[in-house]
């Protein structure tokens, strides 16, 4: 049919719903009852709010039909009931999240009845959330065209990748690492806000830090990954807009920035303790990131058979298939290990080794973590070799090579941060901040 009208009146009623919860929800964290009694959601609003939730599932249902009709696909059995499941779940999982997620982060007098069912269900949120994804992703995935879009150009409508010059263009990899940045600041505030009582503190950190880590990333890419390119035009640099960005170079600037910050700026946090609680989240941010590489059909590894990768989502596999071959998704895998790193990192190892952590030992560990990460990936990658007149594969050997210094600066770290206060507790006195996150 062609037709955008559905599509795009539940595209417009579906974010008006949304917007509305947000603001019924934001209007009850910010009003603070007589006597700071605890907040309590009571039934009229609850109800109120279950009843947008669920609308929104069935507004999603709407619009992703509305893009169906729109491309004329015809879908079968199957791929119906998945759109149908997928967009509820997608939509209303959506919308749980973000409810809960304000609600436990802002509002922490809220009743205790209530105060683990938040929480919960915020978690529950985010399951339903990627399995409605991954449902509303199956039941279209091969009726779409690959490589997918990876930008939305101002002139052009969307850009694609080697595609040509679209103008003006909202690449999505950048869409995707501002989200990735954004999830670690809340979870960093959330920490700050338990240890200090205040929201806020790092916001100003994250406008200078999250900048110093896109500067890191484009002159990691240009001058480490490929010299010859911009050394010989470094005009090229500033031409950002056409793409290439080092992840590595962009965590290290980025941290490097962020300590100085802190140092100067936020004299009152212990830099350790701040160190433990913020650098490994970066790797929230970096496996939030990666994802955008996918758009790009970028960070894949060598030629797999197709029944290898079948498991995997539809929309992904189809993406993966670059020159006539499939290719090893690693930009999913390396994804998948930084977010689970964060958790290794902060409960498994922070939680569990309370008494034998010094500050900064999480810190550190964040080094060490992301540098074996990359020395497992690296040599996977399409092109890689140890071959130093490649230059082709150069960068990805220098890459290579880094990760390696990472992982010893980390161990050096950890071991500067036991002798530190080692040599205090000789001179008698105790370590600053014994405070653990």
């Amino acid at each position: 049919m062609n037709n955008p009208v559905l599509f795009i009146v539940g595209l417009v009623l579906g974010l008006a719903c949304f917007g509305y919860m947000l603001y019924r929800v934001i209007k009850f964290v910010k009003v603070r009852p007589l006597g700071g009694a605890p907040r309590k959601l009571e039934k009229p609003e609850l109800h109120y709010l279950i009843a947008l939730v669920l609308g929104q599932g069935i507004l999603t249902i709407a619009s992703s039909y509305g893009l169906v009709l729109m491309n004329g696909w015809e879908l079968g059995v199957f791929e119906h009931i998945m759109i149908i499941f997928g967009s509820y779940l997608f939509g209303s999982g959506t919308s749980a999240l973000f409810a809960s997620f304000i609600l436990h982060f802002y509002a922490p007098d809220i009743d205790s009845t209530q105060k683990g069912p938040i929480f919960y269900q915020m978690f529950g949120a985010i399951v339903l959330l990627i399995l409605g994804f991954y449902l509303f992703t199956q039941s279209i995935a091969d009726h779409l065209s690959y490589p997918l879009a990876n930008s939305i150009s101002f002139t052009k409508g969307f850009g694609f990748p080697n595609g040509g010059d679209y103008g003006f263009t909202i690449a999505f990899y950048g869409i995707i690492m501002v989200g990735g940045a954004v999830v670690s600041y809340f979870v960093c505030d959330h920490i700050f806000y338990k240890k200090y009582g205040k929201h806020g503190i790092l916001e100003t950190l994250l406008i200078v830090a999250f900048p110093a880590g896109v500067i890191g990333g484009r002159l990691w890419y240009c001058l480490v990954l490929e010299p010859g390119t911009y050394l010989a035009n470094p005009v090229l640099i500033f031409d950002i807009r056409s793409g290439g960005m080092g992840i590595m170079g962009g965590a290290l600037l980025g941290i490097i920035a962020g300590v100085l910050f802190m140092l100067k700026f936020r004299k009152f946090v212990n830099i350790r303790y701040a160190m433990d609680v913020i650098i490994p989240s970066i790797l929230i941010a970096q496996g939030i990131g990666r994802l955008g590489n996918f758009f790009n059909q970028e960070v894949y590894g060598g030629i797999v058979s197709y029944e290898s990768i079948a498991w995997l989502p539809k929309i992904i596999v189809n993406n993966m298939y670059i020159s006539g071959y499939y290719r090893l998704p690693l930009f999913l895998i390396e994804a998948v290990i930084n977010i689970a790193g964060y958790f290794v990192i902060r409960y498994a190892i922070g939680k569990t080794l309370t008494k034998k952590l010094a500050l900064g030992d999480l810190g550190f560990s964040y080094l060490i973590w992301y540098g074996l990460t990359r020395v497992a990936l690296e040599p996977l990658r399409e092109g890689f070799t140890l071959n130093l007149g490649s230059s082709a594969a150069f960068g990805y050997l220098q890459s290579w090579i880094v990760a390696f210094v990472l992982v010893g600066l980390g161990i050096l770290g950890i071991i500067g941060c036991h002798v530190y206060d080692y040599i205090r507790k000789r001179k008698g006195l105790e370590p600053r901040n014994l405070d653990t996150i």
